[in-house]
């Protein structure tokens, strides 16, 4: 059985190839053997620079990659780079799966230029120093993939501003193939300008298609065991140009027979809304997906109003859906949102006859059952004690 490890990035600075692998290397050091193996497997001219520099204050690695005695051009067909990947002399398995990230990358200039694939010129990212990039970022993926059950977490992505120069003349940021690789992730505008991803940062990142929360990692309780700074050529001047990643094992102090689990809390109050139409919109909030539970306390608040303080429980990724839905049925102003940690234990549902009986087993061992009361509703008080006396038993 493979050991579970979970991997998060923290993209301060950005997310590029050389950042990416920088980082990996400073969070083990395994990694720089794997890297330089891999760059000359792909051409023997290739030199990897690996160096321990600072950064505002901050000490991480940083890599730059040479080529010796090699013309670096820079503009290179799709064509032309899955042969070139294809008579390297890395493992099969790395191969394709830099065949795969390199098809993506050319199935989103396709859709950009309105062309078929096979019809695709790859610019700066045809280069020698960025088609390595990519490699090795493929080949640490499929090293983690093969050793680890690995998952991968990813904070919010800086969407950068501004234009770039490019082959094609100015462009705005994120570049086209940027933005359609970064599909789905969560992205943020610190106001920092500049390519804050690169094409090959934001392949990277649709390659391991990274949760926006730590907690994707199995609904476990985790301990951070290395930590690892990649440093970036870039100088924003107001922050440092790095990636932090952060690599987790599962604690093995978790609770038997429970999970760990992140969740949303968020919270606001009512003091303007009838508690009758309040009913009605909190039954539409606790009916949106992601929803687990809506508890809501009266107390006295501001100007002696009865206030309504109203808690929703909710899966992180659905969060800001639900928040929406709270600003259109209800009458707040503002949702406070934290993330919280809930141990659950697990459970199983029983069907006798046409009630469901849930049922589960505490970490001292003993089991426990309980019958869904909305299936005992319709039942007088004392038949409901009869029925869940013999039912639980």
């Amino acid at each position: 059985m493979k050991k579970k490890i979970h991997i998060h990035l923290d993209p301060l600075g950005g997310v590029s190839g050389d950042m990416f692998i920088a980082a990996m290397i400073d969070t083990d050091n395994n990694f720089k053997k794997i890297a330089i193996e891999t760059a000359k497997n792909i051409l023997k001219d290739a030199h990897l620079d690996i160096k321990k520099i600072k950064k505002n204050h901050i000490e991480g690695t940083s890599l730059s990659i040479s080529i010796k005695n090699e013309n670096q051009q820079q503009h290179r067909s799709y064509k032309d780079i899955v042969e070139l990947i294809s008579k390297s002399n890395i493992e099969k398995v790395t191969k394709d799966l830099g065949i795969q990230m390199f098809t993506k990358l050319a199935q989103a200039e396709a859709d950009i230029h309105g062309t078929q694939i096979e019809e695709v010129k790859f610019h700066e990212v045809g280069a020698w120093d960025s088609i390595i990039d990519n490699l090795i970022s493929a080949k640490f993926i499929q090293y983690l993939n093969e050793k680890y059950e690995t998952t991968w977490s990813c904070s919010e992505i800086p969407i950068g501003k501004g234009v770039i120069n490019s082959a094609h003349g100015i462009i705005p940021i994120p570049a086209p193939s940027t933005s359609l690789l970064l599909r789905g992730l969560t992205v943020i505008d610190d106001g920092i300008p500049g390519e804050r991803v690169t094409p090959t940062g934001a392949l990277i990142l649709s390659t391991i298609n990274p949760n926006s929360h730590i907690s994707s990692a199995n609904n476990n309780t985790l301990k951070i065991k290395k930590q690892g700074i990649g440093i970036g050529k870039k100088d924003l001047k107001l922050i440092p140009n790095i990636l932090r990643i952060l690599l987790f094992e599962e604690s093995k102090t978790s609770i038997k027979n429970t999970k760990k689990q992140v969740l949303s809390e968020l919270t606001f109050n009512i003091d303007d809304q009838t508690p009758e139409d309040l009913a009605i919109s909190l039954e539409k909030i606790r009916s949106t997906t992601g929803v687990l539970d809506v508890i809501q306390n009266a107390f006295i608040g501001k100007k002696n109003r009865a206030t309504f303080e109203i808690k929703v429980l909710c899966r992180p990724e659905e969060s800001n859906n639900i928040i929406i839905k709270i600003f259109n049925e209800t009458s707040t102003l503002g949702v406070r949102n934290n993330i919280i940690g809930r141990y659950s234990l697990d459970r199983n549902i029983l069907r006798k006859g046409q009630f469901n009986i849930k049922s589960t087993t505490r970490p001292s061992g003993k089991k426990t059952k309980k019958v869904e009361s909305d299936d005992l509703k319709n039942y007088s008080y004392k038949k409901r004690k009869i029925l869940r006396k013999k039912l639980e038993d």
